[in-house]
């Protein structure tokens, strides 16, 4: 019996391995179920040469012709003979540590048998494997053997080790792209002690050895290369926990060996390497939120650990040598300086460290990976004048439609997916890269990433929807989408209908600018007829939800002070856009509170775009420390004075606002005031502005006897009275030799060219006396007092009268 049955299941082994491409589906499964019946007929035969046998058969044709994925057969009883015998040896090893040496050569083969079946199978095969693999008693079996690995080393000096290797990557290759499959309990289990794993001693003192290993070994392979990958690929909601994890214990640690390599990298072997990256994004977190702030320790090292990248690859530009090597590193250092620009404190730090330069001349390398991982960081730290003159706008814009197009029906590189579109929804802040996206046809793309249902809602669908609404002030691209009557009908069911509020807010959004705002713009400011002077609110907040902590301040003073005030603390959802034009329009002043995050939101900038549009008082707030604004907010915002909150601080920052409403007011469209102050508000509100109104006035009235009320009768003696009167002394070597007309011109000059304007001032500025400088301040204070003296442009007789002709 025994006899017979082995012959014959030698015979059905031969046949498969032999037949090649002659073998039918139906004869393959045939030949398995006669190999599955004999072993089932006969235990005797569930022995370790025979099931070697049928693993080595099954190996040798799934590598050569697929013919096992082709035909779909994994569901069959003999995979689950063959798991189930795995699961026995498994055990044994486990609790002794010790397997025969037939067993223990077949041990790890089966292992990577279902590590092969698993990687790269066809997504229709997806849940037959994870029914087989993903086995209970099997993970439950692993997760042991995981936690014994973390706690006391067992098995670390067995070569055996590589079966839980390989059990782990069959895991690992299914999970990988598929968050319906990480958040299975007993996956996410796993997951929690191969975590266990890389934060153990053993890891660290691993770690530490591997600059120069050419080779690891079997114990080195599982800990560092296999479960930092699989832990940098997990994309399920739990992350950000395994994140923190893993950077309490490893990054201190990361950071002083780190250290020793930045001027030798050459050093450092391709595995070392290989490694280090993978390690870099489980301590960075691919994850991270736009808001995370850090505790101060966490912070300190992620600077220090930019500080090193950003060392490592000027010391690979400088040493000029170009092997393998040296471009696996700069990908590895490019992608680990990406994945610190996902926070913005982080990135302000980046930004702080001024390696546009460095990064441009990596950009010359022929490495597309490496092009990309750049291009990803520079699109979060380019300003809009580094664009002009530093980079490609053109090249920029192809290199990520070229990934996008590669990686958007890539299942296993969903991670990498989603961050491209992170990247790309901050790159479309700028207006070079609107336009030419919108050239280069980007809108399919975003299309079928926004309407698509295979597509997740929040990491692609989202993401593409707010890069639509940003190009959406791209003419063109507004164009195309308004004639796509199928994206316009599917935006209106996610308004509607969808589940997930954001992305009603942004359909919401998109439907508004395509239908809504062209009709709204034309609607009559109301405020300035006879039969309406007040307006229900005397301030409209408009801020990022980034930004929230000291707007929300802002806003309760103001509240406590008597002003009404309209602010979407909520991100309201029903009509959100239509509500925030409302606000607008009734709206006495709009806030506008500065920062990274908002310019980069296309929901502020329509809001401030809709501001700007209906003319009203703006104030622009400034949140962030040391931001400057730049692009369409740097043009919405110039020839007014910011008031910096973290320059002045909150009480000289909030008295600061008073007197620029202050300014704007006159006592024929003045709103009623607050009656009352609070009680720690002296003098009452109301009293402080009308005082603030009449004494602007009258230092209006009297700096205007000095100079003539209009700036093109000027001569240069007013010009040179006017800037020593007004305290811009630094501006007298660059506009002391002009008339009243040249400054005029040169007047017309910063309102078109705002930035440029700055800076040639700046630099004009320190070529006379290089121990002076030229403050952002003086320039805009400059030009808001200027702005009385020139003529009103919608004045239409031949001699315009200027503001302060009308005051007189």
């Amino acid at each position: 019996m025994t006899q017979h049955g082995s012959t014959s299941i030698d015979q059905q082994c031969s046949l498969i391995k032999e037949s090649s491409n002659l073998l039918t589906n139906d004869q393959l499964k045939t030949s398995l179920d006669i190999i599955a019946d004999e072993l089932k007929k006969n235990k005797e035969l569930n022995n370790a040469a025979i099931i070697q046998l049928i693993v080595n058969t099954i190996s040798l044709r799934y590598t050569s012709d697929q013919i096992f994925s082709k035909a779909a057969v994994f569901d069959h009883q003999l995979f689950v003979i063959i798991r189930d015998y795995y699961f026995n040896l498994l055990c044994q090893w486990r609790r002794s540590g010790h397997l025969d040496e037939h067993s223990g050569q077949l041990f790890p083969q089966i292992a990577l048998l279902f590590a092969d079946l698993c990687c790269n199978t066809a997504e229709a095969n997806v849940d037959t494997l994870k029914e087989l693999v993903i086995h209970e008693p099997l993970i439950d079996e692993l997760r042991k053997c995981l936690s014994e690995i973390a706690t006391n080393g067992k098995h670390l000096k067995d070569k055996t080790i590589e079966a839980i290797d390989y059990s782990i990557r069959a895991v690992h290759y299914l999970e990988k792209g598929r968050v319906q499959i990480q958040n299975i309990p007993i996956v996410a289990g796993l997951l929690e002690n191969i975590v266990k794993c890389v934060c153990s001693s053993y890891f660290i003192n691993m770690f530490k050895k591997i600059g120069g290993l050419e080779k690891l070994d079997e114990a080195q392979t599982f800990l560092l290369d296999t479960c930092t990958d699989v832990i940098s690929w997990h994309d399920a909601g739990f992350y950000n926990q395994t994140h923190v994890a893993v950077r309490t214990a490893l990054l201190s640690m990361f950071t002083s060996w780190f250290q020793n390599y930045i001027t030798c990298s050459q050093k450092l072997s391709k595995s070392a390497i290989k490694i280090i990256g993978q390690l870099c994004i489980t301590l960075i977190g691919g994850n991270a939120r736009e808001d995370d702030i850090f505790p101060e320790p966490i912070r300190k090292d992620y600077c220090k650990l930019i500080d090193q990248l950003f060392s490592m690859l000027s010391s690979t530009i400088e040493s000029r040598t170009l092997n393998d090597s040296i471009i696996a590193l700069q990908r590895v250092l490019t992608q680990s300086l990406y994945s610190l620009t996902m926070t913005n404190d982080l990135r302000t730090y980046i930004k702080s460290k001024r390696m546009i330069p460095l990064l441009l001349k990596l950009t010359d390398f022929a490495d597309e990976t490496m092009q990309f991982n750049v291009y990803r960081i520079l699109a979060v730290i380019l300003t809009e004048d580094d664009i002009k003159t530093l980079a490609n706008p053109s090249k920029i814009a192809n290199i990520f439609l070229r990934f996008l197009t590669s990686l958007i029906d890539d299942s296993s590189m969903k991670p990498r997916f989603h961050n491209l579109l992170r990247s790309l929804k901050i790159l479309t802040q700028h207006d070079q890269i609107k336009e030419e996206l919108t050239k280069q046809d980007v809108l399919p793309l975003l299309l079928r990433c926004s309407t698509e249902s295979k597509f997740d809602p929040v990491k692609a669908r989202l993401p593409a929807l707010e890069i639509l609404l940003a190009l959406t002030f791209n003419a063109e691209a507004a164009d195309q989408l308004k004639r796509n009557a199928q994206f316009l009908s599917n935006l209106k069911t996610l308004a509607t209908s969808s589940s997930e509020k954001s992305l009603q807010r942004v359909a919401e959004g998109l439907l508004w600018k395509l239908e809504e705002e062209e009709t709204a713009m034309t609607k009559p400011d109301l405020s300035t007829t006879t039969n309406f002077t007040t307006k229900a609110y005397h301030i409209m907040l408009s801020y990022s939800h980034s930004d929230k902590d000291l707007c929300y301040h802002i806003y309760d003073r103001l509240v406590q002070d008597q002003f009404r005030v309209w602010l979407d603390r909520d991100q309201m959802h029903g009509q959100t856009m239509t509500a925030m034009a409302n606000a607008i329009e009734n709206s006495e002043f709009v806030f506008v509170c500065m920062s990274d995050t908002y310019k980069q939101s296309a929901y502020c900038q329509s809001e401030a775009h809709y501001a700007f549009e209906r003319r009203c008082h703006l104030i622009p707030l400034i949140i962030k420390q040391n931001y400057r604004p730049d692009g369409w907010l740097g043009i919405l915002a110039s020839g007014k004075i910011y008031v910096d909150f973290p320059k002045l601080g909150f009480e000289i920052a909030y008295e600061r606002i008073k007197s620029e409403m202050a300014r704007f007011r006159t006592p024929s469209n003045a709103l009623p005031l607050p009656t009352h102050s609070s009680p720690n508000s002296t003098p009452a509100i109301g009293e402080l502005i009308k005082a603030t109104v009449q004494g602007s006035a009258r230092g209006e009235q009297s700096a205007s006897r000095n100079y003539p009320p209009c700036i093109n009768q000027w001569t240069n003696d007013d010009v040179r009275l006017f800037l020593t009167n007004e305290n811009f002394g630094s501006l007298l070597p660059v506009l002391g030799n002009m008339n009243g007309r040249l400054l005029h011109e040169a007047y017309r000059k910063c309102k078109t060219y705002w930035d440029l304007m700055f800076q040639t001032f700046k630099s004009e500025v320190a070529a006379d006396d290089q121990q002076k400088m030229l403050s952002i301040d003086t320039y805009i204070r400059f030009l808001a007092e200027i702005e009385k003296y020139v003529p009103d442009d919608k004045t239409q007789s031949s001699e315009r009268v200027s503001k302060m002709c009308i005051l007189l």
